[in-house]
This record gives C-alpha cells, structure tokens and sequence, in this order.
C-alpha cells in the first residue's frame, strides 16, 4: 500500500460522491425540476440501455463489466501507485470512478442507466450525474496529464 491517507481518501470520496449522484437522481423525480421551465435545462427520464451517444444499445453486461474492470484498476493503481500528496490525480480518479460505479450500478439493478438532465441551449444527448462525474475525472485527469508534462520539462531543463 503506498499511501493509507490516499486509499481512505479515494474510497470514502467514491462513497460519498456515489450517494451525492443517487441523491440527485432521486431528486430529478421532483415534480418542481420535473416541471421546470427553463432556457437552461429540463428534466427528461429515459432508460438508456447503451453507453454515450446510444453507442451500444442493449450491451448493459458488457458495459457494466467494463465500467467495473475500469474501477478496479484505477484503485489498484491508488493502491499501489498513488500518494496522497497527488492530489489532483487522486481526486480525479476518485470522481471518475464515482461515475462509472454509478452508471454500473444503474446496469446491474436495472439493466439500463436513467439519464435525466437535458440542455436546452444546445442540442445534446440527455445525460445524469454520473456521466457529469466521468467527464470531470476525465478533465482533471487531463490537466493532470499536462501539469505533470509540463513539472518533468521544466525539470530535465
């Protein structure tokens, strides 16, 4: 184990961040979002059986597998790898793996995940919480990536 501060920090964020997601879930059933008139986004529920863009409709095993292979790794790798002075990749991994065991989750008890969350202002594919969680731990993770470029440059010179 290489850092007990970063592995308690990454499980019981995935934790917190995982009933944080269920609970706007829950509240996007709320008939005060549900008949929300806005120019900004609206409350649509559909059961998406595929993953981004409709990309592997009716795959909710293959992807639930994935999404659950993707999480074990990254917490290998907090095991492993990670201390707890890397914060922005600790916390990027956290809320990446937050998502994707929410969206697993939703594909083990329902078979499909409940996407919520439409913009208004744009035309774009309905989304919920989770997936807004895979995209930060993404983008941190890129920033991550770049800072850490741009530390090891500035080093060898």
């Amino acid at each position: 184990m290489k850092d007990k501060r970063a592995c308690i920090f990454y499980f019981l964020m995935t934790i917190i961040l995982l009933d944080f997601g269920n609970q706007i879930r829950k509240l996007s059933y709320s008939p005060y979002l549900t008949n929300a008139d806005n120019p900004f986004f609206s409350i649509n529920h559909i059961n998406n059986s595929g993953s981004a863009f409709s990309l592997f409709q009716n795959q909710s095993a293959i992807l639930a597998i994935f999404g659950i292979l993707a999480v074990l790794f990254i917490a290998y790798q907090v095991i492993k790898k990670i201390t707890f002075n890397d914060k922005l990749q600790l916390l990027s991994m956290t809320i990446f793996s937050a998502g994707a065991l929410g969206n697993v989750i939703e594909r083990i008890q329902f078979k499909y995940v409940i996407d919520y969350i439409k913009l208004n202002f744009i035309n774009f594919p309905i989304f919920n919480a989770f997936d807004i969680m895979i995209c930060v731990g993404i983008f941190l993770y890129c920033i991550y990536l770049f800072l850490d470029f741009k530390k090891a440059k500035n080093e060898q010179n």
